[in-house]
């Protein structure tokens, strides 16, 4: 896929707030504290720059510029933290806008989900293992709650055990989408199916370092688990085994 430039555009009250050429004089405002000067570095004319500030502040709900005139320095501008939290959150815009492109290129992310497009091109985890479900179930016990999710391509929903206060947190309620992360070492193998999150697949590939055993289960055409394992545990590539998760182990992320 060709480059992509992405020009975005801000508007409050039905009326341009930023664009890139105003992002970038405020950068240039921020840099040199002098209107004048961050007209020139932008190359337009200075009266040019002060109506798009003005314009700016008409609509701003705070000020986004600080003026000082007189003293040692010979007065200047400054931008407001308000201007500069604008330039941040125009800089994070930007970087998403990026990146929601670039799942374009990848036709096995699902566009349905907002959730998981999400958790494809904006999250980096160390948990190998990352699910989307949906909440099925919440039952309440005290402190704690219990979620069970289900998930396309499991027989059963997962079941993880949050806080009541974690629940509440994250606004859990039925059919909401979730991610569920949880790292490989805690997955374990078996050989006998287990009460809870116990799910039956078959060893596609296994890893064998020195003091480091992976192996890939498959569960179903699009889940599969990575898990961890000692050494002297005997596997072997097409073995069937169980896989169980202990439901406190289970990361839940919610949009």
């Amino acid at each position: 896929m060709a480059d992509i430039d992405i020009d975005l555009s801000i508007k409050l009250q039905q009326q341009l707030f930023v664009d890139p050429r105003r992002i970038h004089l405020l950068r240039e405002i921020e840099k040199c504290g002098s209107i004048s000067q961050a007209a020139k570095q932008v190359r337009i004319s200075y009266k040019t720059a002060w109506d798009n500030l003005n314009a700016m502040d008409l609509i701003s709900p705070k000020p986004l510029l600080q003026r000082s005139t007189g003293g040692k320095e010979g007065g200047g501008t400054t931008l407001t933290a308000y201007a500069k939290r604008v330039l941040r959150l125009y800089q994070l815009l930007e970087q998403t806008q990026q990146r929601a492109f670039a799942i374009l290129q990848d036709e096995s992310i699902p566009l349905t989900s907002l959730l998981s497009a999400t958790a494809k091109f904006s999250l980096q985890s160390s948990a190998r293992n990352q699910l989307i479900g949906r909440v099925q179930q919440l039952c309440t016990q005290g402190l704690n709650c219990q979620v069970q999710i289900a998930v396309e391509g499991l027989d059963s929903p997962i079941s993880a055990a949050i806080t009541q206060a974690s629940a509440e947190r994250l606004q859990l309620q039925t059919e909401q989408e979730l991610l569920l992360m949880f790292k490989a070492p805690w997955v374990s193998l078996q050989q006998q199916a287990q009460q809870i999150n116990s799910f039956k697949g078959q060893i596609s590939a296994l890893q064998q370092q020195q003091n480091s055993h992976e192996a890939i289960i498959q569960l179903s055409p699009q889940i599969e688990f990575c898990a961890s394992y000692h050494s002297a545990d005997q596997h072997q590539i097409g073995d069937s085994i169980y896989v169980s998760i202990d439901p406190e182990k289970i990361i839940l992320l919610a949009l």
